[in-house]
């Protein structure tokens, strides 16, 4: 008797692990179909835990393959629309972005750097001319010692250009003949033959500024200055402060304000050389680098060089690495009490082209510049 109770007892606990076992498979069945409708499987065609794996490393595949193709159709955009990265690209891959290939046998050039604003007709619209230069400087470029010497030359210096009688402002080159007889006039007046020449419209570099999202700058005193025949409108208040495109045009050109209280071609350039110093600081910024081939491709849709895109590329690369004590800038010296005119100092003029522009130079230990 006690035999046949044992033995149901054990039938019962057989019985109870059994149900047990069913209860806990019927749990994991549960806890996989939750899993399997999340990819969508359905729970009778569920396939075992090894092949489910497998399906999601294939999705993640396809993902990251999504994307590497997303980057690259972005990629494959660029080069096709922007001149810049197209030519960057066939630079870089043809290695020619180091200036003892993009200029052979140079250890430095010169580089006459301009920019002009247009020309209006009576009624206020533009018209198609060459236009004066309101920005002059020439740059040497040395490429042996790691560094760049930029000297201004006042607009309204007083010159001989080559095929004009009598003297003339340097401005007046450009809409006389182009960049290449401002060339020649520089190269009479001082002697340096410019090897290149890049010439500027104002309006690209103020779209190029709105596109880098503003050009940070030291303003020196209020400005107010309204030119409605020019459209040109000047309103800055003094301090450091982020401008647009159209302000930091105005921060450059501005010279007389609306009382008629002018400022001479000097003042102009030291603004100049504080918007080119902020320029350089604000391309270095990494947000702003990746909006560089757009910035590059306005201001190449309003210039004129005879530079090719190769020695562009090697310019920038050069510029961009060079630390700011490395970039010299100086200002004409000129004689005093000449009014309207700038009448050049041609004897300290002619020792400072000495030391900026001779072939034996030493790195400069710092910039530098004339009032």
């Amino acid at each position: 008797m006690a035999t046949k109770q044992n033995r149901r007892l054990l039938d019962l606990g057989h019985l109870a692990d059994y149900n047990w076992a069913l209860s806990a498979r019927s749990q994991r069945r549960k806890e996989g179909q939750v899993l399997d409708d999340l990819v969508g499987i359905p729970q009778d065609t569920a396939p075992p835990p090894r092949k489910r794996r497998i399906k999601y490393v294939r999705l993640i595949l396809a993902a990251l393959i999504l994307l590497v193709a997303t980057a690259a159709g972005v990629g494959i955009y660029l080069y096709k629309s922007s001149p810049t990265v197209h030519d960057a690209v066939g630079i870089v891959l043809a290695g020619i972005d180091d200036p003892e290939e993009a200029f052979p046998g140079r250890d430095a050039v010169n580089i006459l750097i301009m920019g002009h604003d247009v020309d209006r007709d009576r009624k206020g619209q533009i018209v198609d001319t060459p236009g004066r230069t309101d920005s002059i400087m020439l740059a040497r470029v040395d490429f042996r010692n790691r560094a760049i010497n930029i000297l201004s030359i006042p607009r309204d210096t007083l010159v001989c250009i080559p095929g004009y009688h009598g003297a003339r402002r340097i401005s007046y080159a450009n809409a006389y003949g182009g960049p290449e007889l401002s060339c020649r006039t520089v190269s009479s007046f001082l002697g340096v033959e410019p090897d290149y020449y890049v010439l500027v419209g104002f309006e690209g570099f103020q779209k190029a500024i709105d596109l880098a999202g503003g050009l940070e700058v030291e303003v020196d005193k209020q400005l107010d200055y309204d030119d409605n025949w020019g459209h040109l409108h000047i309103h800055l208040k003094p301090g450091k402060q982020m401008l647009t495109g159209e302000q930091a045009i105005g921060f450059v050109r501005y010279r007389q304000s609306k009382d008629g209280d002018g400022e001479s071609d000097f003042v102009r350039i030291k603004r100049q050389q504080e918007f080119f110093r902020a320029a350089k600081a604000r391309l270095a910024d990494p947000q702003v680098m990746f909006r560089a081939p757009r910035i590059l491709d306005r201001i190449r849709k309003d210039s004129q060089s005879n530079l090719i895109p190769s020695q562009i590329a090697c310019l920038a690369q050069f510029v961009r690495t060079l630390p700011q004590s490395a970039i010299r800038t100086e200002t004409l010296p000129a004689l005093a009490g000449g009014g309207v005119f700038v009448r050049p100092d041609m004897e300290a003029a002619g020792k400072l082209v000495q030391v900026m522009f001779s072939d034996n130079q030493e790195s400069p230990k710092g910039s530098q510049s004339r009032p």
